[in-house]
């Protein structure tokens, strides 16, 4: 008996696994032999890749789904989506093709699905510390930033290894193309009010893992968590940075009275600094207030 039929099938659970795959040869064999193990079908979509990711993929047995130019992680979930829809699962997991997941993990994902939950992440936190340093300070902000998105507590939002239930494969529907996907798809699941898990796995790094430049890569999943708190909670966002331009064009204001007290002079290009930023201050104020308003109406 396989590993995959004692984890799976005697409870009877109809698993795939999806993977998103852009110039991953080197490792995409592996992780493919290696959750086959444990789920019914791999799922690979190899997202425009220019070495043989797609050909060593099948060769490891993986169903392809080629995008024809790469159009971002994002893409690639949102396809993997797309194909377990039309094969109805127990249960999808998600992992990277990079080798930076343990798909004999795979059991671990799936369990709390079998139990009721809907999205179930992987958390890395517990093992935080085998991260260099710099990624640490990245994902922290990261994960902070989605937590005020999607009003949840989950501690490694940006880990892309875990499972959805049917209900969720069937209900989240995802815009982001690029890495923000695993932001969106926890803050849209909060917004489904779809029950939410994580669960500890290992924390593998490996240095030729990704592609990707860091800095440039936090900076564009912050900025588009950003857009995401701007949409979820219009009221925080707009509320605080309203605030703060008030306080500043108040601490101004003070400077200038004292200016004008003490000299008796008016410092001009002090006092239209300070309306300008009262006025901004408000006018973000009462736009999140609106904002507001007409979510709630929805």
């Amino acid at each position: 008996m396989t590993q995959k039929t004692q984890a799976t099938q005697q409870a009877g659970l109809k698993v795939l696994a999806g993977i998103a795959a852009y110039n991953e040869a080197r490792y995409i064999g592996s992780i493919v032999l290696q959750a086959k193990q444990y789920v019914d079908e791999v799922i690979v979509v190899d997202d425009g890749s220019t070495d043989n990711t797609a050909r060593v993929a099948e060769l490891a047995g993986a169903t392809v789904i080629r995008h024809a130019e790469n159009r971002g992680k994002g893409a690639a979930i949102q396809s993997i989506l797309a194909e377990s829809k039309k094969r109805s699962p127990d249960a999808l997991v998600l992992l990277d093709a990079d080798a930076q997941h343990d798909p004999n993990e795979i059991p671990i994902l799936i369990k709390p699905v079998s139990e009721g939950f809907d999205l179930v992440i992987g958390s890395r936190e517990a093992q935080k510390d085998k991260t260099p340093r710099y990624r640490r300070i990245g994902q922290k902000i990261i994960s902070s930033s989605s937590r005020l998105a999607s009003k949840t507590n989950i501690s490694d939002s940006e880990s892309g290894f875990r499972a959805l239930s049917p209900k969720a494969i069937n209900e989240l529907h995802l815009e982001a193309r690029g890495f923000a996907i695993e932001s969106e798809m926890i803050t849209r699941a909060a917004e489904k009010n779809l029950r939410i898990t994580e669960v500890p796995i290992s924390n593998i790094y490996t240095k030729d893992g990704s592609t990707l430049h860091p800095i440039r890569h936090g900076i564009d999943v912050l900025s588009r968590i950003i857009v995401m708190i701007s949409h979820r909670r219009p009221l925080f966002f707009f509320g605080l940075a309203g605030g703060v331009l008030l306080a500043v064009g108040l601490i101004i204001g003070i400077r200038v009275i004292n200016i004008a007290t003490t000299t008796g002079n008016l410092a001009i290009g002090s006092t239209i600094l300070t309306t300008l930023f009262i006025i901004a201050g408000m006018l973000n104020i009462f736009t999140g207030i609106i904002l507001n308003a007409l979510g709630r109406r929805k």
